[in-house]
């Protein structure tokens, strides 16, 4: 493996210190049916070990996704590894085939041009003028997706990027590969594990999904990702309930105030006394935002605004105040739902290629109904979030290298798996199911909110340090307790 300064490399090159990391290309089959055929290069970044005459090997990393980059994520590893670790281990992560600096899928020439072609397009409609948009919205999208995404499209699955990671292992000249994958970062974990066994070394796998259960039905897996979703708020709310002089949302009844804060939000966007604007769909994903990262006074914070917004929409007010109110239009701000482009097509790549729907796109309006009448919060957006696929380029399945198990082939180290208990993304469920599918793992549980917990919790992190650089495992039943109350 040729590494280079990373300036040399990355394009644009972002300022990274020459003294603490460097890159490399790797060129992999674009096919991998096909070895002798068209390449495709993955981008590499190297975070050295800090102290190379104790140092035990690389450690690769993916921060999940699909489509995250692993550039940044290696290169700001002491976020999530001790220093410890850092000293220890060459931290490499990688961008993905498809992935920002691996020849990135890209359904759209510019960013003006999405806007167009998706205009109207909401992650949560709630009117048939707006299902009827977000329809054609992805009918547009994927068309788009056949026109410009190239041949890598059908070859964008997990099992691509674990063949790809199996001959990164061999550039960089380890006897095994060491990986730390976090959310759909374990799935490639996982993948890798099974497809090459013999050649697996330390494995954690931190913010888990279900392998088998994504790999065989993807409706019944994004609707127990919405359902885990609504049980994490839940228990928040309930949480909330119980600890009034610490939560700042409410007045004794936090469940009522949240089922009218959301009830308000079906009727249309409401309008903040700072100018912003928030409606429904942008609402679930502030909320979701805020519990995957653990922030539980944040969250309480802006639903007490919210909250106050909508007393103050619903009492009586004169005339003049209603003309003044219809006159000032706020313009959107930061809690309004996004309506155009996301701009990670490859993120789309993955998952329809791969998890199986078996839905027309005039299916998934009933399902969102369906989805919202148990999980009112989220469910709606995660029914539509996987709208794409009902009409996708590549059907699941019908690419070249996508792999649905057997997951317990054995390997030479038992896994650490990871999961938080209340993981509002990547239920704890999930990480039970891997570190039963697995042939050799052993599962640690956070009592935690948020998604993922290396970087975030001292037991885990201290149980991870030892498993990396001794070999220890966690004995069974660990469970590492917060590091502080959740509400301060």
């Amino acid at each position: 493996m040729h590494w280079q300064p990373c300036d040399r490399i990355l394009h644009p090159a972002p300022p990274l210190d020459p003294d603490i990391a460097d890159c490399a290309v790797r060129q992999v089959p674009r096919d991998h049916t096909r070895p002798g055929g068209e390449t495709v290069g993955v981008v590499m970044l190297r975070h050295r070990a800090t102290d190379p005459a104790r140092r035990l090997g690389s450690l690769f990393v993916n921060p999940g996704g699909p489509g995250q980059s692993g550039l940044h994520f290696a290169y700001r590893a002491q976020k999530y590894l001790t220093p410890e670790v850092l000293a220890r281990y060459d931290v490499i992560g990688f961008d993905p085939r498809g992935v920002g600096q691996s020849a990135a899928v890209k359904c759209f020439a510019s960013q003006e041009e999405a806007d167009t072609a998706l205009e109207g397009k909401r992650e949560a409609p709630l009117t048939r003028a707006e299902t009827a948009a977000t329809l054609r919205a992805g009918r547009t999208y994927t068309a788009a997706c056949a026109r410009a995404g190239g041949p890598l499209l059908a070859h964008m699955s997990t099992a691509d990027v674990a063949r790809d990671l199996e001959l990164l292992r061999r550039g960089v000249g380890a006897d095994r590969l060491n990986f730390a994958g976090f959310s759909y970062g374990s799935m490639i974990g996982a993948t890798y594990a099974n497809l090459f066994p013999g050649r697996t070394g330390a494995l954690i796998l931190d913010g888990n999904v279900d392998p088998l259960l994504r790999m065989t039905n993807g409706l019944e897996y994004d609707r127990r990702r919405a359902a885990g979703a609504e049980e994490v708020l839940t228990a928040f709310l309930r949480r909330c309930a119980r600890n009034q002089e610490k939560c700042a949302f409410g007045a004794g009844d936090p469940v009522a105030a949240f089922d009218a804060i959301r009830r308000r939000l079906r009727q249309g966007p409401l309008a903040l006394p700072d100018g912003r604007t928030v409606d429904f769909g942008g609402f679930g994903e502030q909320v979701l935002g805020r519990l995957s990262a653990g922030d539980l006074p944040g969250l309480a914070g802006l639903l007490d605004a919210l909250h106050g917004a909508v007393l103050k929409a619903s009492a009586p007010r004169s005339k003049a105040a209603d003309r003044q109110a219809s006159a000032a239009v706020p313009g959107p701000g930061p809690l309004q739902e996004r309506s155009a482009y996301r701009g990670n097509d490859s993120a789309d790549a993955v998952n329809c290629g791969e998890k199986p729907y078996g839905l027309r796109a005039g299916a998934w309006p009933a399902l969102a109904e369906r989805w919202e009448r148990t999980s009112p919060t989220f469910g709606r957006a995660q029914a539509f979030d996987a709208l794409p696929c009902a009409t996708w380029p590549v059907p699941a399945g019908h690419g070249t290298g996508a792999y649905a198990g057997p997951w317990d082939r054995p390997v030479a180290r038992t896994a650490l798996v990871v999961g938080n208990r209340l993981d509002p993304v990547t239920p704890y469920s999930f990480a039970v199911a891997m570190a039963a599918l697995l042939s050799d793992a052993r599962l640690v549980g956070a009592d935690m909110y948020g998604h993922t917990a290396m970087g975030l919790n001292k037991c885990v992190d201290r149980l991870a340090t030892r498993y990396l650089t001794e070999g220890a495992v966690p004995a069974p039943g660990t469970v590492c307790p917060a590091d502080a109350p959740p509400l301060g």
